[in-house]
């Protein structure tokens, strides 16, 4: 395949097949340590097995094999346990169930396992870790100063405890097929967008949804890869049809000639078009977002009947806190 990340991601899975059967071949070592009686039953069970291979290869029927196998089986058990293992301690291992650490899952033509296509989004997203990654549980409304916004009535604190709320509202929403499609986190650097983006990648990934989070410039030139390449193979373009997909930082991404633009545009409009729910931060305000990227995009990311818009104001925390 012509993307590497899917090529890694593949080879990731199937290089665990020899991490298992180094933990197969130490399980019997140490199974064989404590009943010796293990390893003559598993070397008794795999010659009866080839010789029977090798009857039916010769068109004879291998008659008690089965059988033979099934008491060696349970007998096994019953050693395993005796020794205060778990019976199914010889078994073999995966750390996928579903694949069986292959890759693929079905009968012909076989699909990627979600093991795969859940490392290939990592890879995309520049090795985004969820798991010890920004959360709401995680989430310092402390960080936030309580000083008026103005003449808003409220503060930049307040603002924040609103904007984690409705985050993790939308989070739970697309979980459920429910509430706003989108999501539009915009203002100013350094007011916790991108953190309150990726919390509400985390609390969605929490509720079983398949997410992806790239940045803007890593999608656009991946985009920009594949439409060179003339490649439109879905597994190269994953952004399409992902559960949830999270860009980050629109804006910063170059903007090519012919291919920016049209091709933002039609993300957008292929996700909406297929209830496609889609979380956005950026740096830009209405209008630069406008002057940038055209009024059909603008009007497609401001639209409130699609999305649940956050404008973040206040003071940069990065700066309070140094």
């Amino acid at each position: 395949m012509a993307n590497e990340a899917l090529t890694q991601a593949l080879t990731e899975c199937r290089a665990r097949q020899y991490e298992n059967q180094r933990e197969e071949q130490e399980r019997l070592r140490k199974a064989i340590a404590l009943q010796p009686r293990i390893g003559e039953l598993a070397d008794d069970r795999r010659e009866d097995i080839l010789r029977g291979l090798r009857l039916a290869m010769e068109g004879i029927n291998p008659e008690g094999v089965q059988e033979r196998t099934r008491e060696r089986n349970l007998k096994i058990r019953e050693l395993l346990k005796a020794a205060g293992l778990p019976e199914d301690y010889l078994s073999p291992v995966f750390q996928c169930h579903q694949c069986q650490d292959s890759g693929y899952v079905g009968e012909a033509p076989k699909a990627l396992c979600q093991c795969v296509i859940r490392r290939y989004h990592a890879l995309l997203s520049g090795g985004l870790d969820l798991k010890d990654g920004p959360s709401f549980t995680r989430f310092d409304l402390s960080v936030f100063p309580e000083a008026p916004l103005g003449d808003s009535g409220t503060t930049q604190r307040l603002l924040m405890k609103t904007f984690k709320a409705q985050g993790e509202e939308y989070a739970a929403g697309v979980a459920k097929g429910q509430g706003k499609l989108n999501l539009l986190l915009h203002g100013p650097s350094g007011l916790g967008k991108s953190y309150l983006l990726r919390c509400v990648a985390k609390e969605a990934a929490d509720h079983g949804v398949v997410t992806l989070t790239m940045s803007a410039n890593a999608l656009i030139n991946h985009i920009r890869q594949v439409y060179f390449n003339l490649n439109h193979d879905s597994l190269d373009q994953p952004y399409y049809d992902v559960p949830l997909l999270l860009i980050d930082d629109l804006g910063i991404e170059p903007k090519w000639e012919g291919i920016t633009i049209e091709q933002l545009f039609a993300l957008l409009e292929h996700r909406i078009n297929h209830k496609k729910p889609t979380a956005i931060s950026t740096n830009l305000s209405p209008m630069e977002i406008q002057a940038r990227y055209s009024e059909r995009i603008s009007s497609r990311l401001f639209d409130r009947s699609l999305s649940l818009v956050l404008p973040f104001q206040g003071k940069d925390i990065r700066l309070i806190r140094r």
